[in-house]
C-alpha cells in the first residue's frame, strides 16, 4: 500500500470515528455561534452584582407559543439556542427575589442576544423592562451583516429580489460574469465570482451543485430576514472559500394576517437611457398575497405565498463594423411564478416540526440577445424548480438541544435555441455573431437530498456545538456547442473563414457525488465579557473531481480531496461588559466546493467519450492553398486539426482561502448607533484555472500529436483579498434606522471564473498563468452604501439607499487570436488582464410609503419607489469593446495589416435609468 493511500485511509477514518463520537457524546457534551437561528445569554446577578445560580429563566414568542425555559448555572449564566428569529418576552424568576420581565426581545438570524437580569428581593410588583430591538450585532465573531424584516419590507428593491439588499452591506460588489445566471448578482467578501459562496435557508445547503447560486427563487414576502456573512463564517458553515448568506423563511403565527400587493413600472414611468434607440415598449407587473395563521393555536400555523411576474422588455442588439446598421431593439420578455409554503407544529413542549415547500416556473425569451449577438443567436430560457425541507427541534433538557434538517429538491433548466442556422462570427465575434447560439439546445437537471444534524450542548463556561451531514447529488447536463457549427471570419464579410468548430455526437451526461461535512466546536467564556471560539471542520466531497475517470493522460485517475481540515479560531472581547465597545477577531482556514462544471465537461468533452469536437482551420493561414476553408462546404475542406478535449489536471483539489479579520464595534454615547472598523485578509489558494496544456509557443506544433486543445483545469489560481471597513449602522430616537459602510479594498487574483467565456475570457499566454494576476473583475477600490428607514408625521415612511462605487476593471485586448492558441482572448505585449479602470457606479433610489389604517380591518400602504432618481449614467463595464483591433498580425500570419476597431474603448449598453414603480399593498 502506498504512502498517500495509508495516509488517506487514516484521514478517512479519523472523519469517521469524529462523526461516532459526535453522535455518541452529544447528549452529554454542544452553541454560542447561530447559523439559521438565534440564541439568547442571560446573565442573572443580584444587587451586589453577584450571580444568581438556579433562577428560572422562561422565554415565549407570543406570536407562536414558541416557549423555551432553562435554568442559570453556578456563574448566573442561562443559555438558549436554536430559537427562530423574531421576537420575545423574557421572564426570570426566582424565590425570594422580584421576577424581572424584560418585553420586545428581538432575535436575529444568526445573532445572540445578551441579556443582564438584575434581580431584587422579593416586592409585590414585577420589574418590567421593553428592550430596544437590535440592528448591530456587537458580539458578533464572524465579518457579517443583518438584512431585518423592516429593510426588507421598506428598501426600494429592484425587481423585488431580496438577494440584491446584500448590497447595502459592506464588501459587497455588483457580479460581471455573463453565464450561469450570475451576472448582477452579489460577490460576497473575497469570493472571486457570485458562486463561490454557499446559500443557507432555513438551515438546509441551497446552493445549486452546478452554478453555484440558489436552486430555487423566494418572493420578497416569503423571506423574513437573512443575514450576509462576507468573511470567517462559522463552522457549521462549509462548502465555501468566500462568504454565506443564511436566509430564513416566514412563518405563521397565533393570529391570522396577511398581505394583497401589486406593483406595476411601465415605459411612461422610466427614463430613456443612453443607447436605447427610441424609448421602447416596457411593463412589468409583480402580483401576489400571502397568508398565515393558527391552524391550531400555539400549536400548529401556516403560511403561504405566492407571486406571478411579468415583464415586457428589449434587448440592446448592437453590431459592429459593417453592421451597425442593423442595431435594433429586440423584445425580450419573461414570467415566473413563484409559490411558498410552511407548516410548523409543536409535537410537545419539548420538540417542534416544521416543514417547507417552494415552487419556480420562470420562461424567458430571447435569452442570450445583445450586444452583438442577433435574435438567432438567443435562446429561450426554461426554469422549473422545487425543494422541500423538513426540520425537527429537540429540546430534552435545558443545557442539550439538537437541529435535525432534511431535504429533498430538483432544479431543471432548458435553453432551445432560437435558430437551426450555422453560426457566424464576423471579425472573430468583434462585430456580429448570428445562427444558432454556441451552447446548443442546452439541458441542466439536479436532484438533490440532504441530511443535517447539529447537537447544541452547555457545560459550564463552554457552549458546545457539533454536527454531520451528507448531501446527495445528481446532475444532468447536455449541452452540444457548435450544435450546428460556428464559421468565424476574418473580416465583416465571407470572403476569408478563419475557421469551422462543430461537434459529433451528444454531450448529454449524468454526474453524481456525496459530499459529507462534520464540525465541532466550543465557544468557551472564561470571563464574562471574553469569549474564545476554537472549532474545526472537516468536508470531503467523493465525486467532484471525477476520482473513477480513465482517459489516455489519466491512465491512474485521480485521488480524492481528502486533506480539507478546517481550524478556526475567534474572539469577542467586550471590557466594560456593557456591549459600549466590543473587540472582535480570529482566522481560519476554509475549504470551497466542487462546482460540478469542470467534472461535467470533463466526461462530455474528453476526446473519447461524449461530444467530440472538430475544428477545420483555413489552410491558407499556413501558406497551403489546396486545404482552403470553402464557407459552403466548412466540413469537407480546410485543415482538419486533430480534436480539441477538456480535462481535469491529474491532482484536482477544491480551492481553499486562509482568512483572518480584526476590529471593533463602538457604541456612540447612549445613542443608538454603532460605529464599526474592521480589517480583512484572505489568501486564496487552490483556485480552479482552465487553460491549454498542449500548448508551448509554437502554433504549429502541438506537444501532444494526439490532441489539438487540451484545455485543463488545474489548481494553478491564487487570489489575495486586502479590506479595510468602516461603518455606521443603528436606531435613531424614534425607532428610524440607519445603515452605512465604507469599504477600501484591493481584490486580485489569477483567474476570476472557472468556467470562462468562451473565446475572450482564458490566459492570454497559457504558457505562463502567472501573467494572468491582476485585479478581479468585481474589484472595486472604494465602495460607500447609505441607506435608511425613516418614519415621518402623517404616517409616512421614507427610505432612500445611495451607493457609490469607484468602477470596476475591463482588459484591453488585441482583439483576434494572436498567438494560434485558439482563444481570442491575447493581450497586447505588456497590458496586464483587467488593467484599465472602468466607470465609477453612483445611484439613489428610494422609496416613499403612505399608510392609510382601515378601520378594523388592516392597514393600505400606497408606495411610489423610485430607482436611480438623478437618472445618473452608469455606464455597463461589460459593454465595452475591449478589442483594440477587428484584425492583424499574428504568428502565422506576421505580415497581415493592424485593422483598428473603431468602437475600442466605447460602451454600447448602461444600467438602468431612471425608473419609477407604483405599488398598492393590504396588510390585515
Amino acid at each position: 500500500m502506498s504512502a498517500s493511500s495509508s495516509k488517506r485511509r487514516f484521514r478517512i477514518g479519523v472523519l469517521a470515528l469524529a462523526g461516532i463520537a459526535m453522535l455518541v457524546l452529544a447528549p452529554t457534551v454542544p452553541v454560542l455561534a447561530q447559523v439559521g437561528n438565534a440564541a439568547v445569554e442571560v446573565l442573572v446577578t443580584d444587587q451586589q452584582d453577584q450571580p444568581l445560580p438556579g433562577v428560572t429563566v422562561r422565554v415565549v414568542n407570543r406570536a407562536s407559543g414558541l416557549e423555551r425555559v432553562s435554568t442559570s448555572n453556578e456563574d448566573g449564566l442561562a443559555r438558549l439556542a436554536a430559537l427562530p428569529p423574531g421576537t420575545y418576552e423574557l421572564h426570570c424568576t426566582l424565590a425570594g427575589f422580584t421576577p424581572v420581565v424584560e418585553e420586545n426581545l428581538v432575535l436575529r438570524v444568526g445573532q445572540t442576544a445578551r441579556v443582564r437580569a438584575v434581580m431584587q428581593e422579593a416586592s409585590k410588583e414585577a420589574i418590567t423592562v421593553t428592550a430596544q430591538a437590535p440592528l448591530v450585532d456587537v458580539y458578533k465573531m464572524d465579518s457579517s451583516s443583518n438584512i431585518v424584516p423592516e429593510q426588507i419590507q421598506q428598501l426600494p428593491v429592484p425587481n423585488r429580489d431580496f438577494q440584491r439588499l446584500a448590497f447595502i452591506t459592506p464588501g459587497v460588489t455588483r457580479e460581471r460574469g455573463q453565464f450561469r445566471f450570475i451576472n448582477n448578482g452579489p460577490v460576497l467578501g473575497s469570493g472571486n465570482n457570485a458562486s463561490q459562496a454557499t446559500i443557507l435557508v432555513d438551515g438546509v445547503d441551497l446552493t445549486d451543485p452546478a452554478l453555484g447560486l440558489a436552486r430555487a427563487r423566494f418572493s420578497q414576502d416569503a423571506i423574513q430576514e437573512f443575514r450576509v456573512i462576507n468573511d470567517r463564517f462559522d463552522t457549521e458553515i462549509g462548502q465555501s472559500a468566500g462568504g454565506a448568506m443564511s436566509i430564513v423563511t416566514k412563518s405563521g403565527g397565533n393570529e391570522l394576517t396577511g398581505t394583497v400587493f401589486a406593483f406595476y413600472r411601465s415605459d411612461s414611468l422610466r427614463s430613456r437611457t443612453k443607447f436605447e434607440l427610441e424609448n421602447p415598449e416596457y411593463t412589468r407587473g409583480q402580483y401576489g398575497f400571502t397568508l398565515g395563521g393558527p391552524i391550531v393555536k400555539d400549536k400548529t400555523h401556516f403560511f403561504v405565498s405566492t407571486e406571478y411576474i411579468k415583464e415586457d422588455n428589449v434587448a440592446l442588439f448592437r453590431p459592429q463594423g459593417a453592421f451597425v446598421d442593423l442595431k435594433a431593439d429586440v423584445p425580450h420578455n419573461f414570467d415566473q411564478m413563484l409559490g411558498f409554503v410552511s407548516i410548523d407544529h409543536a409535537v410537545t413542549d419539548s420538540q417542534r416540526l416544521t416543514g417547507k415547500l417552494v415552487y419556480e416556473r420562470y420562461r424567458e425569451d430571447n435569452f442570450r440577445v445583445g450586444g452583438v449577438s442577433d435574435i438567432s443567436n438567443g435562446q429561450s430560457l426554461n426554469r422549473d424548480n422545487w425543494n422541500v425541507t423538513v426540520s425537527h427541534v429537540l429540546v430534552p433538557g435545558p443545557n442539550y438541544i439538537n437541529e435535525l434538517h432534511a431535504q429533498i429538491g430538483s432544479a431543471k433548466y432548458e435553453e432551445p435555441t432560437n435558430s437551426t442556422a450555422v453560426q457566424e462570427w464576423f471579425s472573430s465575434g468583434n462585430t456580429l455573431k448570428t445562427g444558432t447560439n454556441t451552447v446548443g439546445d442546452l439541458l441542466g437537471k439536479s436532484d438533490v437530498w440532504e441530511i443535517r444534524d447539529t447537537a447544541h450542548l452547555y457545560h459550564g463556561a463552554s457552549a458546545w456545538k457539533m454536527g454531520v451531514s451528507v448531501q446527495h447529488v445528481k446532475e444532468r447536463s447536455r449541452i452540444d456547442n457548435f450544435q450546428n457549427g460556428l464559421l468565424v471570419y476574418y473580416g465583416d464579410d465571407r470572403s476569408f473563414p478563419i475557421s469551422y468548430l462543430y461537434g459529433i455526437g451528444s454531450s448529454d451526461v449524468t454526474k453524481s457525488t456525496t459530499l459529507y461535512g462534520a464540525f465541532i466546536q466550543d465557544d468557551w467564556r472564561p470571563r464574562s465579557n471574553l469569549t474564545l471560539s476554537f472549532g474545526v471542520r472537516y468536508d470531503l466531497d467523493t465525486d467532484g473531481n471525477n476520482p473513477d475517470f480513465h482517459h489516455p493522460l489519466v491512465p491512474d485517475g485521480r485521488s480524492r480531496d481528502t486533506n480539507n481540515i478546517q481550524p478556526r479560531f475567534s474572539f469577542n472581547w467586550d471590557p466594560s461588559g456593557n456591549g459600549s465597545t466590543v473587540v472582535r477577531g480570529g482566522f481560519g482556514r476554509f475549504t470551497g466546493r466542487y462546482l460540478l462544471i469542470p467534472a461535467i465537461t470533463e466526461l462530455q468533452q474528453n476526446g473519447i467519450t461524449g461530444r467530440l469536437f472538430v475544428t477545420r482551420v483555413n489552410g491558407l493561414l499556413y501558406g497551403l492553398p489546396a486545404f482552403a476553408l470553402d464557407p459552403n462546404n466548412p466540413t469537407t475542406t480546410g485543415l482538419p486539426l486533430k480534436s480539441a478535449i477538456t480535462l481535469l489536471a491529474r491532482t484536482f483539489d477544491a480551492p481553499q482561502s486562509d482568512q483572518a479579520s480584526l476590529g471593533f464595534t463602538q457604541r456612540l454615547g447612549s445613542t443608538g448607533l454603532f460605529f464599526g472598523a474592521e480589517a480583512l485578509y484572505v489568501k486564496g489558494t487552490n483556485e480552479i484555472v482552465v487553460r491549454d496544456t498542449n500548448y508551448d509557443g509554437n502554433p504549429l506544433v502541438r506537444p501532444d500529436p494526439t490532441w489539438d486543445q487540451i484545455n485543463t483545469y488545474t489548481n494553478e489560481g491564487h487570489s489575495r483579498y486586502k479590506a479595510l471597513i468602516f461603518s455606521l449602522n443603528g436606531t435613531l430616537p424614534g425607532g428610524d434606522l440607519i445603515t452605512s459602510s465604507l469599504t477600501v479594498s484591493d481584490k486580485r487574483n489569477i483567474s476570476d471564473d472557472f468556467s470562462p467565456a468562451f473565446p475572450y475570457g482564458y490566459p492570454s499566454d497559457p504558457t505562463n498563468i502567472e501573467a494572468e494576476w491582476g485585479r478581479s473583475r468585481g474589484d472595486e477600490r472604494w465602495r460607500l452604501v447609505v441607506s435608511g428607514i425613516f418614519n415621518l408625521p402623517w404616517d409616512l415612511t421614507v427610505a432612500p439607499i445611495y451607493e457609490y462605487g469607484s468602477g470596476q476593471p475591463w482588459t484591453h485586448r488585441l482583439g483576434y487570436d494572436y498567438n494560434g492558441d485558439g482563444k481570442n482572448s491575447d493581450r497586447p505585449a505588456g497590458v496586464a488582464r483587467n488593467a484599465e479602470d472602468g466607470p465609477p457606479f453612483r445611484q439613489f433610489s428610494v422609496r416613499v410609503t403612505k399608510s392609510i389604517h382601515v378601520s378594523g380591518s388592516g392597514r393600505l400602504d400606497l408606495i411610489v419607489e423610485a430607482f436611480n432618481l438623478f437618472n445618473t449614467v452608469n455606464y455597463d463595464v461589460n459593454s465595452i469593446d475591449g478589442a483594440e483591433y477587428l484584425s492583424g498580425p499574428s504568428l502565422l500570419a506576421p505580415t497581415a495589416a493592424y485593422v483598428p476597431n473603431a468602437n475600442f474603448g466605447k460602451y454600447s449598453a448602461t444600467f438602468p435609468g431612471r425608473e419609477v414603480q407604483l405599488g398598492i399593498r393590504y396588510a390585515f
